[in-house]
């Protein structure tokens, strides 16, 4: 049971959720399905403010709130997860922290890494679920 496994004191010992992750891995699955356009949020006060509006066009890549909320998130149990790490990991648990990380990026600033996330319904359902499974993942073994 995992349930049991949480520690709210910012242990650094294997497979428990510290509480210092909890806010990182409820933003990154939002942003990430916000990006990828699984839905959409907006906020109508204050003359309205969309999360996937471009706030810095570089190279014809536009980098959106979502898109820093993402990698912010994600950078940030990455950071505190591996480096209070005592264990050396393998190959396997490296692979999902580095797809977790660049999976944006790729999405961003690889069109055919886009097109093949955007090609289907299931394919972005599949992209959100998994960068929120790896990111609970990292939390949870690093």
């Amino acid at each position: 049971m995992a349930a049991r496994n949480i520690t709210f004191g910012g242990g650094t010992t294997n497979n428990q959720i510290d509480l210092i992750d909890v806010a990182a891995l409820v933003v990154v699955p939002i942003t990430w399905a916000l990006m990828v356009g699984v839905f959409t949020w907006q906020i109508n006060v204050f003359g309205g403010y969309d999360f996937t509006q471009s706030l810095w066009t570089i190279a014809g890549v536009s980098i959106s709130p979502a898109l820093l909320l993402t990698l912010g998130g994600e950078a940030w149990i990455i950071v505190t997860n591996i480096l209070n790490s005592k264990t050396e990991h393998g190959q396997e648990e490296m692979a999902v922290i580095g797809t977790a990380l660049a999976l944006p990026l790729l999405y961003v600033f690889v069109p055919a890494v886009e097109s093949l996330v955007n090609y289907h319904d299931m394919t972005q359902l599949a992209a959100v679920l998994y960068l929120s499974a790896a990111s609970v993942f990292v939390s949870y073994r690093a």
